[in-house]
């Protein structure tokens, strides 16, 4: 709610979003609260970015949600929504870049492979959304062969890097909100898409959420009208844990799965 990953990769959402019972009942107050992700029962397979290098050294982002490519050579890159990079490198085991919004500095990080170049750390810092300045760090080691910055690259703390979630249910719709990054969603409950806002989300990414039984929704991301994964969310009988499992579009096999528990 996974990367460019000028933030260090930003915590991208992925597809959190709640529904009520089908029907005429009204919304369970059981959705209602914060919810924290219980690292050692939940897994998120593959890399959480990847990097290419075109023929005119130009770097490619991927992070399954968004892509963009930049040069690092000073000047200004579009990325997602009014927000652009810029990349100066000295040497082949370092870089550093800069985010702006709207002309505005809201990122900055240092890129350093170590020396082996299988890990990759991102240290830097990001703006809130009350203005203040919150520091970064991200280790990533490689799951792909390649060199320098290119291949694939796993948060070796990807898991612990999740904000609680807190949930506010309507008779209509369902705010959804990281507390801790300011992104959150509106969304209705009758499977319309609705977008996301807050720092660093791509422009024209919306969820949509169809409920499935009285505790079980499917839930669709897109971005710009394209389906980027798809997924549901359960919540346990007791009302204390819920479970949201969420994969690639046409990549059921690839499926991560977040629990959380009531705080």
């Amino acid at each position: 709610m996974e990367s460019a990953k000028v933030k260090g990769p930003f915590q991208m959402f992925a597809g959190l979003i709640l529904a009520a019972a089908l029907g005429c009942s009204r919304p369970s107050p059981a959705w209602n609260g914060t919810w924290k992700l219980n690292e050692s029962k939940s897994s998120i397979p593959g890399p959480s970015f990847s990097v290419a290098i075109s023929p005119q050294g130009e770097y490619h982002l991927d992070n399954g949600t968004y892509s963009y490519s930049f040069g690092c050579d000073g000047s200004q890159y579009p990325t997602i929504g009014s927000r652009t990079i810029s990349c100066t490198q000295k040497g082949a085991f370092s870089m550093d870049t800069t985010s702006r919004e709207s002309g505005r500095e809201v990122a900055s990080a240092h890129w350093e492979l170590s020396d082996d170049e299988k890990m990759l750390t991102i240290n830097g810092t990001t703006v809130r959304p009350d203005g203040s300045i919150k520091s970064i760090e991200h280790v990533y080691s490689r799951t792909s062969a390649s060199v320098g910055f290119a291949g694939g690259w796993r948060d070796t703390k990807r898991l612990e890097s999740r904000p609680p979630l807190q949930l506010t249910l309507s008779d209509r719709t369902l705010h959804v909100m990281f507390s801790d990054d300011g992104q959150y969603v509106d969304a209705p409950l009758d499977g319309s898409d609705a977008p996301m806002h807050g720092p660093g989300v791509p422009q024209d990414l919306t969820f949509a959420i169809t409920p499935h039984g009285t505790r079980e929704l499917l839930t669709t991301r897109k971005l710009r009208g394209q389906i980027i994964n798809q997924g549901f969310l359960r919540l346990s009988a007791d009302g204390l844990e819920l479970v949201e499992a969420y994969w690639r579009s046409g990549r059921p096999d690839e499926k991560a799965v977040l629990v959380y528990e009531r705080q």
